[in-house]
């Protein structure tokens, strides 16, 4: 599982953050005018990748091209309640769009077949995708929803997407709103040797020092809209403290 860290130990120089933050515009009414902000900004501060709807991703990896930054593919984003085959063919399709440049998979589970106790279904979901992102080299996070789900949930959830082959279980879609601190310990608690987590969320969850105890946990990436924030104060107004 994600060990937890001590402060320490972690790397607040604003460039050592930005590798753990996700940049998106994800909003359905996004403009060209604002995926060109989100794909600037992500320039700007080198996050580790930028996610925009399947719509703009190929046009964002054009533009991210030789910098390293992963394009995001959402798939069947925000809610997951579409069938397996559905879900396999946008990943299908992310790989003809993106394959050869640095790309993810985010992939939304079924919530609804978790909470129906179906978790061959919720499984085998998740295990189609992954594959399909792993015959083509490229990584896949299960998005779980948290915020949806109970503390038993929460484990069940973590522990058939990882069966799955999923290598990330990530918390939100930020459709509604963020995790609990002790939800995020719960995922990384329950994450097994070698499957990372994410987090993500909406609004003022994601302060600064939010983001450090995530962090902290043990939680690998950030999915925000307030990375530069994040990045800007514990670089500039941590860091200091602890030299």
């Amino acid at each position: 599982m994600p060990k937890s860290i001590h402060l320490s130990d972690l790397d607040l120089s604003r460039e050592g953050l930005a590798q753990l933050m996700d940049f998106s515009v994800l909003n359905p009414d996004a403009s060209q005018e604002d995926v060109d902000h989100g794909i600037e900004t992500a320039r700007r501060y080198h996050f580790k990748g930028f996610h925009t709807n399947t719509f703009w991703a190929s046009y964002a990896a054009d533009r991210l091209e030789g910098t390293g930054i992963e394009t995001g593919w959402v798939l069947a984003f925000p809610f997951g309640a579409v069938s397996t085959a559905a879900k396999v063919a946008e990943a299908k399709e992310g790989v003809r769009t993106l394959n050869g440049r640095p790309w993810v998979i985010d992939m939304v589970a079924n919530h609804g077949k978790l909470k129906s106790g179906d978790y061959d279904f919720y499984k085998k979901d998740i295990a189609e995708v992954a594959k399909v992102a792993h015959d083509a080299g490229a990584e896949c996070k299960a998005i779980l929803e948290v915020q949806l789900l109970t503390d038993a949930q929460i484990a069940a959830a973590v522990e058939l997407a990882s069966e799955a082959g999923a290598d990330w279980v990530k918390s939100s879609t930020g459709r509604h709103g963020g995790p609990q601190l002790r939800q995020v310990k719960l995922m990384c608690d329950t994450a097994p040797e070698g499957v990372k987590v994410k987090v993500a969320g909406t609004g003022n969850f994601w302060t600064p020092m939010v983001a450090l105890g995530c962090l902290l946990l043990g939680v690998q990436r950030i999915g925000t809209h307030n990375a530069p924030w994040i990045c800007d104060e514990l670089s500039s107004e941590v860091a200091p403290l602890l030299t």
